[in-house]
């Protein structure tokens, strides 16, 4: 064989080589190509599966939460004025001393009721007493003199001037005679109404100046409440109309109050008018001083969307619900209005018929899904 025709051969050969090479590269590529677009299926079917499996079994998904819940209620509620104010007591002195002295003796007890009339402090007053018996002696001398010398008077025996100077010595001792009197008052201080005695500061045996703050009495019963209502609701005001009163101290309880005056302007700056009630304090709960929530019934709202006041939660000013939609929990923002005997009223984010949580709002997240304890169970549509 000639040199030509080896070269021949061994190029031939080579490209053979080449050639099957190239032909398994795109077969594999071919298989592997085809391999991924069956496999896509397959594999989306296996991912269904687990996450169905998850489902069913709980493997993925938090186990239903046990919750209380309610249908929202539709009725009348009533409309209402929500205002705040201020409790005055019904009277209030802080006595003080008129004299100058020492304090002898306290008849009370801090904190204590009084009636009108109690003698409450006693100064040291043997000065004032001594004061006393000598003004009323000149005046019994005085008003002896001036009886002989009307007698004589009487049968043109005595002067007319004499007699005028003895009736005036008269009045003189009956002057001094009731300052004595005042005075002696002045070093036994008296209730001036019943009510409750504060504290005080200063014990038996000190000596005080004139004007000195002593201790502070209190009427409490009744206690007055002042507030203010728009302009726009004073039709709805009348004396004798009843309102609702809370304060912090009994977070619980509602006190009754009744308008008694009702201003006859209203204020240029905030167009609101001046309301004065009174309450009715016989276990003196309330105070001078105290802030008071007012509530005032001016009529009634019907076909109103209400629900228990345990469903409301508050962050802020922004008040919230969880309702149950589909077997799983929802939190909803809502507007509230007015609340009374455990109701709160819906004004805006509740639809009639919608079931609201009572109970379990702890536990809660949004879609988690809830099992109602005091209800027939709801099947997810």
């Amino acid at each position: 064989m000639s040199l030509l025709s080896l070269k021949f051969l061994r190029s031939t050969s080579l490209n053979q080589a080449v050639f099957a090479i190239l032909l398994l590269i795109i077969a594999f590529l071919s298989l592997w190509f085809v391999a991924l677009k069956l496999g896509k299926p397959v594999a989306r079917t296996i991912c269904i599966a687990a996450m169905s499996a998850g489902k069913q079994g709980g493997i993925n998904e938090r186990p239903a939460r046990v919750i209380e819940a309610q249908t929202i209620n539709v009725g009348t509620v009533s409309k209402r004025i929500n205002t705040v104010g201020n409790i005055w007591a019904n009277a209030i002195v802080i006595i003080k001393s008129e004299i100058s002295g020492k304090i002898a003796e306290l008849f009370f007890t801090e904190g204590g009721k009084v009636k009108k009339g109690d003698l409450i402090i006693r100064f040291e007053d043997a000065e004032y007493r001594g004061a006393a018996l000598q003004a009323e002696g000149e005046l019994e001398y005085a008003q002896s003199n001036f009886e002989r010398t009307s007698k004589l008077h009487a049968q043109n025996v005595e002067s007319r001037q004499n007699f005028d100077g003895i009736k005036a010595k008269l009045k003189s001792a009956e002057g001094k005679m009731q300052q004595a009197k005042s005075r002696l008052e002045q070093a036994n201080i008296k209730a001036p109404f019943d009510g409750i005695i504060g504290i005080m500061n200063i014990n038996a045996g000190a000596f005080v100046q004139a004007g000195t703050e002593l201790v502070t009495l209190v009427d409490n019963s009744p206690v007055k409440v002042n507030f203010k209502v728009s302009e726009k609701n004073i039709h709805d005001i009348v004396v004798g109309q009843v309102f609702d009163v809370k304060v912090s101290a009994f977070k619980n309880q509602v006190f009754t109050g009744t308008i008694k005056a009702v201003d006859t302007k209203s204020e240029k700056e905030s167009h609101s008018v001046e309301i004065k009630g009174v309450i009715a304090n016989p276990d003196n709960l309330l105070r001078d001083g105290m802030f008071a929530n007012i509530s005032l019934i001016i009529g009634e709202k019907s076909n109103a969307l209400t629900v228990d006041e345990s469903c409301v939660e508050r962050q802020g000013e922004v008040d919230f619900v969880w309702i149950i939609e589909r077997g799983r929990a929802e939190r909803k923002r809502v507007l509230t209005g007015s609340c009374e005997n455990g109701q709160v009223e819906i004004i805006a984010g509740l639809q009639p018929d919608q079931i609201v949580v009572t109970s379990g709002q702890l536990k809660l997240s949004d879609g988690i899904r809830v099992k109602i304890s005091n209800m027939p169970e709801i099947k997810p549509k």
